[in-house]
């Protein structure tokens, strides 16, 4: 898997969030040491390099891991945005996005890599749509165990309860279709209906988009405005979804070839 890099776009709002980021990122590394992973944390301060990193380095090797730091004060976090910065960092022919309070089983990480490499899929979903979902229930004495433990699943299956599955937290992809289809909409802003966009988007535009019908372990935390309906631009974020879903291929090609967004990154990226 030396031809793919995951990418995890972060801003670290509470110790859940905390917990959760060293969680994934040393899941990633332990698991995938050739993988190449990319952390970009957009916030006020670099809590990712001073409190995340040196709990990952006591469980994982960090040599293929690069960190991003951008300041902001914005109280929204524009992940959309994010998520292309880090596609256009990416040198990988295969690109996986991947939430940061997510774990889901090695082998389906390496049979959505291989699905897309060997180009049978342009976009794959690694875990089933329905009730493929456990919700755990992450204390720190659980946290600390499951790192002690190796990423024994036992440790966090204990602590569970199912719930349903669609389309967001994590998506395997080439670089190459990802581009062709625009990338992620950064007209949607902070949290709300941003993946079901990019999923509608890609099949809509004829891509082949597939499914791993397999489980996925996903963490549970604080929620602030930023992923929550109480986000303020919710509402804005709705109506494009409502008005998008609607729309034929040749609409949503002329809209996404209007984006300024999508210029201009393949300007800068010589595309």
């Amino acid at each position: 898997m030396n031809d793919l890099t995951y990418i995890l776009p972060t801003r670290i709002e509470s110790e859940d969030r905390l917990k959760n980021i060293i969680t994934s990122v040393s899941y990633l590394l332990k698991n995938f040491p050739e993988a190449k992973v990319i952390v970009k944390e957009v916030s006020e301060r670099a809590t990712f390099k001073f409190r995340a990193i040196p709990e990952i380095r006591k469980v994982a090797g960090t040599d293929n891991l690069r960190y991003v730091f951008e300041e902001s004060n914005d109280s929204l976090f524009h992940k959309t945005r994010i998520l292309n910065d880090l596609i256009m960092l990416a040198k990988t022919s295969v690109i996986c996005s991947h939430d940061v309070d997510v774990v889901y089983p090695v082998s389906s990480h390496q049979n959505a890599y291989k699905l897309i490499k060997d180009n049978q899929f342009d976009v794959i979903y690694p875990y089933g749509c329905g009730v493929w979902q456990y919700q755990v229930d992450y204390p720190m004495e659980v946290f600390q165990e499951f790192l002690r433990s190796g990423f024994d699943m036992n440790v966090i299956q204990l602590k569970c309860r199912t719930e349903s599955s669609t389309i967001g937290w994590t998506q395997f992809y080439s670089k190459d279709a990802v581009l062709k289809g625009g990338l992620w909409n950064e007209n949607f802003l902070s949290w709300g209906a941003e993946d079901c966009e990019f999923y509608f988007r890609y099949n809509t535009l004829g891509f082949r988009v597939g499914r791993i019908n397999d489980w996925i372990w996903h963490f549970e935390h604080g929620r602030t405005h930023n992923s929550h309906y109480h986000n303020p631009k919710f509402v804005d974020n709705h109506n494009l979804w409502q008005w998008l879903k609607n729309q034929d291929r040749e609409t949503i090609i002329k809209y996404m070839n209007e984006q300024e967004y999508v210029t201009r990154r393949f300007k800068d990226a010589g595309i």
